[in-house]
């Protein structure tokens, strides 16, 4: 999606990922998963709205590396990467499930 309005991108995506068989998107994924991100740590990204997915739908819980789970903000009050910033490059963040699917 190419969406540069929050609000719209979340909808849309939802929509697209509540049209998906949960378990099967986790048994898919496997147990040792790992979503990349290129965002900062915070920032509004897609890979942790479907972190936010799966932890709401199986009740797990999918942290990012290098950061306890309560440290991230939720999806909806992250600062988007479209807010007229100019973009910094930035090594991928990464969100684990390691074993957290099972």
């Amino acid at each position: 999606m190419k969406a540069r309005d929050p609000e719209l991108f979340d909808r849309e995506y939802r929509k697209q990922l509540d049209s998906l068989n949960v378990k099967q998107v986790a048994e898919d994924l496997g147990p040792n998963a790992i979503l990349l991100c290129w965002e900062s740590f915070n920032v509004r990204c897609h890979r942790r709205l479907v972190a936010e997915w799966l932890e709401e739908k199986l009740g797990i819980v999918v942290p990012e590396v290098g950061h306890e789970r309560a440290e991230s903000i939720p999806f909806s009050e992250q600062p988007s990467k479209w807010d007229g910033k100019p973009a910094k490059a930035q090594l991928p963040m990464l969100f684990w499930t390691a074993g957290r699917l099972s």
